[in-house]
């Protein structure tokens, strides 16, 4: 693939379905804190939403793009090497279009309303946090994405703003969601000491995974263990989600509908 395709010059070709760039087979992560902020954010909005609820929705489009990495629908090109640091462009029209991304919010939306209870106060609300963070995922990714980001399918035009071509600016703009995400939830959820300590040992090990998986040295892991890795690391955050609050789904008991 032309190097210049990887910045919106050219058609974005799909990589090989189990590409190899190399032997070693390190764990490498792309944009991840990022998203958990926008789901601790989102918590603030919505708090009747269990946080691994709200984790597993702003994350969904990447749990929904290594899972079609694996099965050989949407793929990843060789990572571009810009000085240092280095990142991935994507074929990924099914997980991360824009379209795509306005499907799948107005999908979990649309979950989240029929799933409710019908006695739920403020049906509306919960379903349009349910979609807000699944289409944060989306807006997030069009800052620091280089044009990858198609509109409506493979042929259409891509959308990013490329900030992955100014690493550490991109590293620090997502640490920084993070930490607003994390203060904010922190000061508007109770939760005992112990568990709030979790939520911040998780946001800062997905920061330092985030800031330091672009500059590891060596050559990545093919797209198999790439996939099978960060399928692995976004199910963890998600489970610790879960744990901190003692719960799963919505908490509706407190609050019906008069």
């Amino acid at each position: 693939m032309p190097a210049n395709d990887v910045f919106g010059a050219g058609e974005l070709v799909p990589a090989p379905e189990h590409r190899s760039w190399g032997r070693k087979t390190r764990i490498e992560t792309i944009m991840l804190v990022g998203h958990v902020g926008a789901g601790l954010a989102v918590k603030v909005y919505e708090p009747r939403l269990n946080l691994g609820v709200l984790l597993i929705a702003a994350l969904f489009p990447d749990l929904l793009l290594w899972a079609l990495v694996l099965s050989g629908i949407e793929s990843l090109a060789a990572p571009v090497t810009i000085g240092p640091p280095r990142f991935f462009s994507f074929f990924f029209p099914y997980s991360h279009g824009l379209l795509a991304s306005v499907f799948w919010s107005l999908l979990t939306a649309t979950l989240g309303w029929l799933l409710a209870p019908t006695y739920l106060a403020r049906r509306l609300k919960l379903a349009w946090a349910l979609a807000l963070a699944v289409f944060s995922h989306f807006m997030l990714d069009l800052l620091v994405h280089v044009p990858d980001l198609p509109v409506i399918g493979p042929a259409s035009p891509k959308l990013g703003l490329g900030l992955w071509r100014h690493m550490p600016v991109a590293v620090l703009l997502e640490v920084l969601l993070a930490v607003f995400g994390l203060v904010i939830y922190l000061r508007a959820i109770p939760l005992s000491r112990p568990r709030a300590f979790i939520v911040a040992t998780i946001v800062v090990v997905t920061a330092v995974l985030t800031a330091v998986g672009p500059y590891l040295a060596g050559p990545p892991p093919g797209a198999t263990v790439l996939a099978l890795s960060s399928l692995a690391t976004l199910l963890v955050v998600v489970l610790v989600g879960f744990y901190v609050e003692g719960r799963v789904g919505v908490a509706w008991r407190k609050e019906v509908a008069p």
